[in-house]
Order: structure tokens, then sequence, then C-alpha cells
């Protein structure tokens, strides 16, 4: 009886104990916690809750055009490829003799890469095979709209000519496009003034911006509109901040060089019954191509041939009165480095009479891209701190120094910042003015080879304003 006792006084103490335990643990962390009023609001966690007067204004102004680029191509169509690109060479002069009554100069007009293609029609499920179209676009630019409006009309007697169209641009647009963003900040400044002062508040200083200008590449009236748009975040008179201002901005810049270095891919391929046949015919073919090459002088580390494929044919690849027993189909590639472009007009010449080889593309690149971008890098970076010092001064501010640098992208989605032109987005690798011969190349190839490649490079700026 006298144990039984004793567990129960060791039970009932134990239990005060732990009651008086968790009265006291209640009582330090209520202690450690701050009073807050019900009235005042819970700071955010990593600092005060931003403050302030936040706007966004847009300015847009246009400006007559000083600068007109006609466009259009040259179209030919034949049953047979080499026809079609004969008369497409043809025509090609005639342009050129054209553009020579204007006073036209090879820096003021551009032949892009040419292309040729098979046409074709579809009925009762079947495709028909009806020849191929050889095509050209060139760009001509004049500098005032008569010139153009009568290089249009000249045009008009020319039966392959297509898509004829002229739009305006400005030469050099930057002191503008800086004039149009400072009324963008001077505007935004204005609002914030009114929206502080419906509400009893007087406006501070700016403390961050950022926003986007673009001018128009290309128009389609007379003028050339430019527009630029800011989002602001200016103090209020008595709230503390951090008391520093912030500029953010980017810049796009792409930029055109001569190409030294050719890259031509072409494409061999066989139809048959007999694999052990197709193999020795693409050996042989092959080989032709190679020695084409190292005729004119390439190195063979400069000729890369890939892995032949053999394979079954599809169903939809018979076509005409083609018979099914060609089941199958052998291709390989072949890619070429030249360093000249008369060199690799003569390749492509050279395998023009060769049966089975088709031109997949030739390719300009530069050799030394690398430093090249480091030139495009430079004009983004000055081009980006033109603009930077545009909205400092536009908000009645002075450009401080530059406190972050990045060349990747803030906004993937596609919106343009501060700088930025015809809302491309950078994404680290070199757009390259190419073409796509699908078939056989033309005499005086070189003339069917494009000879620049577009070097761009991309800067995200951040920079204080004093």
């Amino acid at each position: 009886m006298q144990n039984k006792v004793s567990y129960v006084v060791i039970i009932v103490l134990a239990f005060v104990c732990l009651v008086l335990s968790l009265s006291v643990g209640r009582a330090s962390d209520v202690a450690a916690q701050p009073k807050v009023s019900s009235l005042e609001p819970v700071p955010e966690e990593g600092g005060l809750p931003s403050g302030g007067v936040a706007v966004s204004s847009e300015e847009k102004k246009n400006f007559l055009a000083d600068e007109y680029v006609t466009s259009f191509n040259i179209v030919l169509k034949d049953k047979n490829k080499d026809v079609a690109y004969k008369r497409l060479n043809e025509s090609r002069e005639k342009i050129l003799a054209l553009l020579q009554k204007y006073s036209v100069g090879p820096q003021e007009y551009e032949l892009l890469g040419t292309s040729l293609k098979k046409d074709w029609d579809y009925a009762d499920g079947k495709r028909y095979f009806l020849g191929y179209t050889a095509s050209q676009n060139v760009k001509v630019i004049l500098h005032s709209k008569q010139e153009s409006d009568s290089l249009e009309f000249d045009l008009t007697s020319f039966a392959f000519v297509d898509d004829a169209s002229t739009q305006s641009r400005l030469k050099n647009a930057e002191a503008l496009e800086v004039d149009v963003i400072k009324s963008a900040c001077k505007k935004a400044s204005r609002l914030a003034e009114e929206n502080a002062q419906s509400v009893g508040a007087k406006v501070g200083k700016v403390i961050s911006v950022e926003g986007s200008s673009e001018v128009e590449k290309l128009s389609t009236s007379d003028s050339v509109e430019v527009s630029a748009s800011v989002s602001a975040t200016l103090s209020l008179n008595g709230v503390e901040n951090s008391g520093k201002s912030y500029v953010q901005v980017s810049q796009i810049e792409n930029k055109k060089f001569l190409a030294d270095k050719f890259i031509v891919t072409a494409n061999i391929m066989f139809d048959g019954a007999d694999k052990e046949a197709l193999f020795k015919d693409m050996a042989a073919r092959r080989g032709d191509v190679v020695q084409i090459a190292k005729d004119l002088g390439v190195a063979e580390s400069e000729i890369e041939a890939q892995s032949m494929m053999l394979r079954k044919k599809q169903k939809y690849e018979f076509y005409g009165n083609e018979s099914q027993k060609k089941a199958f189909r052998a291709t390989q590639r072949i890619t070429v480095n030249f360093t000249s472009k008369d060199a690799a007009g003569a390749f492509l010449d050279g395998i023009v009479g060769l049966e089975n080889v088709n031109v997949l593309n030739a390719m300009p690149v530069l050799k030394n891209e690398d430093s090249l971008r480091v030139q495009v890098t430079n004009i983004a970076g000055k081009k980006a701190m033109a603009r930077a010092k545009a909205i400092a001064e536009g908000f009645d501010g002075s450009l401080g120094k530059v406190v972050a640098v990045s060349n990747k992208p803030l906004d993937e989605i596609g919106m343009t910042l501060l700088g930025a032109r015809d809302g491309a987005m950078y994404r680290g690798k070199t757009a390259r003015a190419h073409n796509l011969l699908l078939s056989n190349s033309p005499p005086d190839s070189k003339m069917n080879i494009a000879d620049s490649v577009s070097v761009s490079a991309y800067l995200s700026v951040m920079a204080e304003i004093e």
C-alpha cells in the first residue's frame, strides 16, 4: 500500500514540474518578441518595405527619313535546274546595269544568297514535280525618295522581278534617340510630381530607372519613328531611403564584316536497288568532289566527309513514274573550307556538272570573329553609356560610376531594354548571313555567296546617378 502511494506522489510531482517548465518557456518566448502595435506594419524580411513614387512614361517622335532601301527578288523558273540558274545570272547582270544608271556603287547594294528549290503540285494524294525556281534577294540603298520611286518604276519593266518594295530609315539616329529619351524622363518627372501632390506629398530625387528605346529600323512611310519608355521610382521628401540612385540600360549591337573564310557543304545522293552498287557509286562521286577541292589548293585537313548513310526510302520519297525497285537511298555530306571567295565559287563551278551532287549551303564566316566581337562590344558599351547619361540628365542629375555589367539578357521573353534594337534578343551566337543552295551551282557561282557576316554583342549596364 505504501508503495502505491509513493508512485502516485512521484507522478503528481512530475506533472507539476512539466507544467511549470512549459509556463516558463512561454514567458521567455513572449519576452524575446518585440512589441508591435496593431496599427504599425511589420517590416518585410530583408529590409524596410519599398517606398516612393513609381511612374512610367512613353515618348514618340517622327523624323523625316534620309535614306531609302529598295528590296526585291529576282525569280526565274525552268524545268532544268542549270537553265534556271543560267537565266538567274543573266537577269542579275541586267539589274547591275540598271544600278549603274543610278550611280549606285558596290557599297550601296547587297546581293543576298541564292536559293534553288524544287516546285511541286499535289493532287489525289500524290505529288508532281513542276520544275525549279531560282531566286536571289537584292537590296539597294538610295538617298532620296525621288530616286527610290524612279528605281521601282524601272524595275516594273523586268518580268523576273518580284516583291519590289521601298522602306525608309535614318542614317544616324543616335542624337535623335537621346533627345527622345530625355523627353520621356522629363515626362516621368512631371507625372511623379502630379501623383505626389494629389496625396499631399512632395517628390525627392530619383531612386532607380530603366526602360526601353527604339529607332524604327525600316519604315513604310517617309518618316521614321523614334520612341522611348521609362519606368522610374522617385523618393518622397521626408521618407528615408538608401541615398543612392541607379540607372540601368541595355544595348544590342550588330555590325557586318567582310568574310575571310567560306564554307561549302555538298550533299551526294544516289537511289538504287543494289546496296553494293550504291556503295561503289558513292565512293567514286566522293572522290570526284574531293579531287576538285584539292585541285584548287585546298589541304586535305580542310575537307571533311561525313559517314555515308544507307537506308530504305519512305513512301513519300517516290514520285512521278519512278520505279519502286529503287528502294534504297545513299547519302553523304562533304564540307570544304576556303579562304578565298573566288576559290569557293570555282569549287561550286567544278561540281555543277557532277550528277547526284547538290549544294546544301555556302556560308561566309570570320576567322577572327572573337576579336571582332570585342570591337562590337566596345561600340555597344559606348552607346549604352550614352543612353544612361541621357537618363541621368533627364532627371536633372549626372552619370556616376558603373556598378554592374552583364552580357546576359535580363528579359528572356523578348522585351527590349533601353538601347536594344528591333526587339531581338542576343543569346551568345553570331548571326551569319548565308545562302541555301538546294541544287547544283551555276556559272559565276561566287556571285551567289554572301560577302558579309553579322557579329552581335549584348551589354546590360547599371550605373549610379549623382
